[in-house]
């Protein structure tokens, strides 16, 4: 590491380096030490208050010459005045949204300024070359990666020989298929969006006591978003100091305290299931392993439960040839047992019935239902309303619960997530011919937001279930709210095919299969895998379980 300049070195270089931001039009821009205190938490980066570059103390760890640090910085400054959008409403995005759009909007300032000024390329380019890279697989890691293939060409010749990183390679293809739209922030809001979720599904950790932009010379990115004071106070760990003794004060912390984690529900059985390659056109035997868990019993019922007509699941009545009105005035068919009785009653000089005729009768064909609740992460999410989607699902399903209480339909109601192929979990909440209990809530409480999406096998294991009840109907409902995924499936196809081809496999055992789902960019997947009237789209996510009861009924009915 360079010695320490003296002071008046030293600021006779941060007078070089406002000069610099005139030059290139920042009109009061200046370059100022950031003082920093020493404090836990991740290490200094530069900070750009208004036009204002607050430039921290030259990395410990630094391999080349401070000024080039410091000129690095100055620039990546410039290329953020000059071109990224400031004070942005970060929405529903969570850190790790966030910290993946700024390394984006890094990137694309430093390409706009290397395209132009083939020095800053240079410069650039000698300082990555400079830098160890990371050994860990983590976020950090990760973004370290992507921007180093995404600014120096020797990197991502290098990738492209050997990158064992999917994610890394794919985020590369992504950005340059946008590489002539540098200029336009908003053309990379696609990629930002594809690789956020991707992460998700890898379900990649970030930490945010430690993280901080790979690269020293990056800032810290708080100029381009604008945090609501509750965002910024649920995203900033902040040290407050204790509360005050007295009854106010424990009544707070009772209040605040966050609710105990539950143990993991016990395991049932395993059952292994194939899964469908769509591009080999074959079935893998034996790929899957679908983990059932139990759920503890549900409180009894209680005798003396009124249900409003409005939560009873109305029901279209059919003929049904097994349920046969006798003495009829008219008819399909002869009365036998009035026959013999008319015959009887001649012989001994009686007066005879005439109504020698019966006809089929009207009533409704009894079903076997299974409720299926997708639990997988995104689950979690909060709508407009402040309430998550898995909320909505859990009163869809107790709803439902509650009007089938009474009748004669049989139901099922379970939920699932996946971690893997070999691990599919599939909670049992209600089994087929339990009672159900007086509060659901109790039971759906244990259906948690949880990991992945692997549909097929989740259907699968479903239409197993099914395939043992005798009823007239039999009918599978799937509650959703995205497409089929999985952490280590990257070709979006395949399960969108193999959730296809189960669907297909149920319907064939005479199983009716049948999806609702929230993701109103849905309609290209969900009618491939469930069929043009297979489906239907929640656009107001407040009904789903007003439309669950409704379709519930038009499905049972028509199957």
């Amino acid at each position: 590491m360079p010695p320490a300049p003296t002071s008046d070195v030293l600021a006779a270089h941060l007078s070089r380096l406002s000069h610099l931001l005139h030059a290139f039009g920042v009109e009061g821009g200046q370059v100022q030490l950031l003082e920093r205190p020493p404090q836990d938490g991740p290490p200094a980066r530069p900070v750009l208050h208004g036009t204002t570059l607050l430039l921290p103390a030259i990395p410990s760890n630094w391999r080349s010459d401070g000024g080039h640090f410091q000129l690095a910085a100055t620039l990546h400054a410039i290329g953020h005045l000059l071109h990224s959008p400031r004070r942005q409403p970060t929405g529903k995005r969570k850190p790790m949204g966030l910290a993946l759009a700024a390394a984006i909007e890094d990137v694309r300032v430093d390409r706009l300024l290397m395209e132009r000024y083939p020095g800053v390329a240079r410069l650039i380019r000698h300082l990555i070359r400079t830098q160890d890279e990371l050994a860990q697989v983590g976020f950090d890691a990760r973004i370290a990666r992507l921007q180093r293939v995404l600014l120096d060409p020797f990197a991502a010749a290098a990738a492209a020989d050997n990158d064992d990183d999917a994610w890394v390679y794919k985020g590369r293809s992504l950005f340059e298929e946008q590489a002539e739209r540098l200029d336009d922030p908003e053309a990379f809001r696609p990629v930002i969006d594809v690789l956020a979720n991707d992460l998700g599904q890898l379900r990649v950790r970030m930490n945010l006591q430690t993280y901080a932009p790979p690269f020293p010379w990056h800032d810290d990115n708080s100029h381009l978003w604008a945090h609501a004071a509750d965002a910024e106070q649920a995203d900033t760990p902040l040290r407050r100091p204790p509360p005050p003794t007295g009854e106010s004060s424990a009544a707070t912390a009772q209040t605040s305290a966050p609710p105990p984690e539950t143990a993991a529900l016990p395991e049932i059985a395993r059952h292994d299931y194939p899964e469908w390659h769509y591009q080999m056109a074959r079935m893998r035997d034996n790929w899957c392993t679908v983990i059932e868990r139990a759920v503890p019993p549900p409180a009894p019922d209680e005798s003396g439960i009124q249900i409003s007509d409005s939560l009873r699941l109305k029901r279209g009545l059919r003929l049904d040839r097994r349920e046969r009105i006798r003495r009829q005035w008219e008819g399909e068919d002869i009365d036998l047992d009035a026959a013999t009785e008319v015959f009887v009653d001649r012989r001994l000089g009686l007066a005879p019935d005439p109504r020698l005729f019966c006809r089929t009768g009207r009533s409704p064909r009894h079903a076997s239902i299974l409720l299926l609740l997708d639990l997988s992460a995104s689950t979690a999410d909060c709508l407009a309303d402040g309430r998550s989607v898995l909320g909505l699902e859990h009163e869809a399903a107790g709803m439902l619960m509650t009007a089938l209480r009474t009748g004669a339909d049989r139901l099922e109601v379970a939920g699932f997530d996946s971690d893997g192929r070999q691990a599919v979990n599939y909670l049992r909440l209600l089994d087929f011919g339990q009672p159900i209990p007086a509060e659901p809530a109790a039971v759906l409480a244990h259906a948690r937001s949880g990991l992945s999406t692997r549909m097929g096998a989740a259907i699968r294991h479903a239409t197993a279930r099914l395939a043992t009840e005798r009823n007239d109907s039999r009918v599978l409902i799937l509650l959703s709210d995205g497409a089929p995924s999985d952490i280590d499936v990257f070709n979006e196809r395949h399960l969108v095919e193999d959730a296809t081809f189960a669907v297909g496999e149920a319907r064939r055992k005479g199983i009716r299969c049948f999806c609702l789902t929230l993701d109103r960019q849905s309609e290209t997947y969900v009618r491939r895998i469930f069929g043009r009237d297979g489906y239907r789209i929640v656009n107001d996510a407040r009904r789903l379980a007003r439309v669950l009861r409704e379709t519930c009924a038009r499905v049972v009915d028509s199957s």
